[in-house]
């Protein structure tokens, strides 16, 4: 027997050659799709089919069964592209020659399937590759939209300056007030072109009316809710979550005090899944013993549904929860998979009120999969201005519950409401929360 293997650009081709070299009577043993190397440094490589063919010179007695089995589900396909036998006009060819045949024309059937299949495997070999460096695809992408994002940005950035041209003389100083306050332009703008459009040209000379319904304008673009907590209502589960530092522990330690401030019979219980700092833990024993409330550390799911179970009769229990970068995927999902089964739980997503609009209104996107039912605003003392803050709120959607300025326990903390936010955003100056005497400082005493 001799074997031999044949190259070529196509399946069709090599079979050619195959009959040409060792006769009709030969055997295709394998073929294969190979990248062919060639030129400098393999510039010039390209993809060529192996086959490697056999023949017997020995005489061999003819059977009934042809050299080369087809697969079943490709005679259909077969049938199609083939010509048949009542048509044919060329002379009678041996077994041997009509077998080859067949398989020279079931060759050009099969080399463009043979060739997409190529073609998938590299695209999937092409896909695994950029699954391992995702920048391979992503930053490409990632560079093509911010370059659609500036364009479009001066854009629009023309076409509003166009339009706040167009404003009245007073009503133009108003809009270059609250973008001076910090509040995206184009929020600024479309809150003025209202005003303009409700009072008309007459009204606007009427300052106090303009004012007025600047401030109302002002207010219908934010969302704020009611978290009061009251026994009727059955038991409420509060969650605290949010990138480090922006105040949790602390926001956890005044909502208790301000629950007990507006009703010295609620029970209240703190529960802490923060066992990762080592004071975070320390630090809310402390209020959880001035305040003579019970304190629970959980550390997994079984001990958190304990919890929970220890204390139904509680009116409030409040989580806090390990400060997570907003990337920490892993994180959000251990979270989720903590506090699974539980029943309804609140969550709040806890922000520094001095954080940059761009990086607030990113956190919101990536804590979302907890899911976040509200927000909490906190270190308003520490905010210069307040208008990226009212951007923000006004175009996120979520419900604002309550704003925190400051240390104290639990007066620097109150419910948010409108007029409190605009308050904010047009005075520049956070100001007292409440002047009411501290519960610790009470309890203290």
């Amino acid at each position: 027997m001799k074997l031999k293997r044949f190259e070529a650009l196509s399946l069709q081709e090599a079979l050619q050659a195959v009959k040409a070299e060792l006769g009709p009577e030969a055997v295709i043993v394998s073929s294969r799709r190979i990248q062919k190397s060639g030129g400098l440094f393999g510039l010039l490589s390209q993809s060529v089919i192996e086959v490697t063919a056999a023949v017997d010179r020995a005489p061999q007695i003819e059977d009934d069964q042809p050299a080369v089995t087809i697969d079943r589900s490709l005679q259909a396909l077969i049938k199609k592209q083939l010509p048949t036998a009542g048509h044919s006009s060329a002379p009678p060819k041996t077994k041997k020659e009509a077998t080859f045949s067949e398989q020279l024309q079931v060759a050009s059937v099969l080399d463009p399937v043979t060739q997409h299949l190529h073609d998938m495997r590299e695209e999937i070999q092409r896909l695994r590759e950029s699954q391992k460096d995702p920048e391979q695809t992503l930053g490409p992408l990632r560079q093509e939209i911010e370059g659609l994002r500036i364009v479009v940005g001066e854009v629009l950035e023309s076409q509003l300056h166009k339009r706040v041209e167009g404003l009245p003389g007073d009503v133009l100083g108003d809009y270059q007030a609250l973008v001076g306050h910090g509040i995206n332009p184009q929020v600024a703008h479309g809150v003025l072109r209202s005003v303009v459009e409700t009072l008309g040209t007459v009204g606007l000379g009427n300052r106090d009316a303009v004012n007025e319904l600047m401030r109302e304008r002002l207010e219908e673009g934010l969302v704020v809710s009611n978290p009061s907590v009251s026994r009727q209502y059955g038991q409420k589960i509060m969650m605290l979550v949010g990138p480090t530092g922006v105040g949790k522990t602390t926001t956890i330690a005044k909502l208790a005090g301000l629950a007990r401030q507006q009703d010295e019979h609620q029970r209240t219980v703190l529960i802490t899944l923060d066992t990762y700092r080592v004071a975070a833990v320390e630090q809310l024993r402390v209020f959880a013993k001035i305040l003579k409330i019970p304190l629970e550390v959980a550390v997994s799911q079984q001990d958190f549904s304990s919890c929970v179970r220890r204390h139904q009769e509680a009116d409030l229990i409040l989580i806090d929860t390990a400060g997570r970068s907003p990337k920490d995927r892993a994180g959000h999902e251990e979270l989720v998979a903590m506090t699974r089964g539980v029943g309804k739980i609140e969550t709040h997503l806890v922000l520094a009120a001095p954080m940059s609009e761009a990086v607030q209104m990113d956190t919101i996107r990536r804590y979302q999969s907890l899911p976040i039912q509200k927000l909490i605003m906190t270190k308003l003392d520490e905010a210069l201005k307040f208008g990226s803050m009212y951007t923000l709120l006004s175009q996120a959607g979520l419900p604002v519950s309550y704003l925190s300025a400051g240390q104290r326990v639990p007066e620097d903390l109150e419910v948010a409401t409108r007029q409190r936010l605009v308050d904010l955003v047009l005075s520049g100056q956070p100001g007292l929360m409440s002047a009411e005497p501290s519960v610790l400082a009470e309890v203290a005493r």
